[in-house]
């Protein structure tokens, strides 16, 4: 009985972005629902497995009772999903069309990116996969949605009017709405089950997803730039990726600090980063 309530509890846990420790409380408390609704039939006179079948049914269909525990504890974050990779995938084939029509050419590669990135999110937004970690593919796939679709902003602005002004709002609609849901997403999830360490662990997620964000700008900057005026890419350009990828392990060593309790060397590396960054992008606006 107890397996078949597991699997029961777990497909409905599965529909969910709970973390680790969100996972046990609702098992625990399914599990109890379960369990009582269970005795009280059997109290009625129903054999074992007719209550175990009875009280699966009368607790409801699985993944319509995931949806709605989902929607509860993180409300509306479905639908911004979906009107994410809906209105990601419009974006991109209308500029590639734009581009292909008003110039001749236009970035296949780009697009493919961008509807890969788009139709992932649609997938997994549509149809969660209960053995993926949910946030951790949702923020990996909405990070990369950030990368390519700040340089498809690069690509909005440089089409004819007036289809350039359009497409570029259009564009950073898309932007900041992965923006917004990688902040939400990602605060929500605390790196520790001690309750002294969740206002820490939002500031230090908070301050890294910044961090980032400012080097991704950076990084397609200089990307764009190097496409502008280079007439092919160096091998060097690879480097372009080497503070992002820093910053990344800059990032997992706070998290592990600051499960350690280490507070105030994690605040250390934290800001230390964030500082050197914007010295680095205050230097470079005074010398152009």
């Amino acid at each position: 009985m107890n397996q078949v309530f597991n699997r029961f509890v777990n497909g409905v846990i599965g529909q969910t972005d709970s973390n680790e420790e969100e996972r046990k409380d609702l098992s625990e408390e399914l599990l109890s629902h379960l369990q009582c609704s269970y005795e009280d039939l059997q109290l009625e006179g129903y054999s074992k497995e007719e209550a175990m079948k009875m009280s699966m049914e009368n607790f409801g269909d699985e993944k319509e009772i995931g949806r709605q525990l989902q929607q509860a504890m993180y409300p509306y974050r479905r639908e911004m999903m979906l009107i994410l990779a809906s209105a990601s995938l419009l974006f991109a084939y209308s500029v590639y069309l734009l581009q292909l029509f008003t110039r001749g050419d236009a970035h296949i590669i780009w697009l493919v990116l961008a509807v890969l990135v788009g139709a992932s999110l649609l997938i997994v937004t549509l149809h969660p996969i209960q053995s993926l970690h949910r946030r951790l593919w949702m923020n990996g796939l909405l990070i990369s949605h950030i990368f390519v679709f700040i340089f498809g902003t690069l690509l909005a602005t440089d089409l004819d009017r007036p289809y350039s002004s359009g497409m570029t709002f259009f564009s950073l609609f898309v932007v900041l709405l992965a923006v917004i849901l990688v902040y939400r997403t990602t605060i929500y999830d605390f790196p520790s089950a001690r309750q002294s360490l969740r206002k820490d662990a939002k500031w230090i997620h908070f301050i890294n997803i910044t961090t980032g964000i400012i080097l991704i700008l950076i990084t397609l900057f200089f990307l764009w730039a190097l496409l502008i005026f280079a007439e092919e890419l160096p091998a060097t350009v690879l480097l372009l990726g080497v503070p992002i990828v820093l910053w990344m392990v800059s990032y997992a060593v706070q998290l592990r600090l600051l499960a350690g309790q280490r507070k105030v060397l994690t605040y250390s590396i934290a800001y230390l980063q964030l500082f050197l960054i914007l010295v680095t992008i205050a230097i470079w606006a005074f010398w152009v």
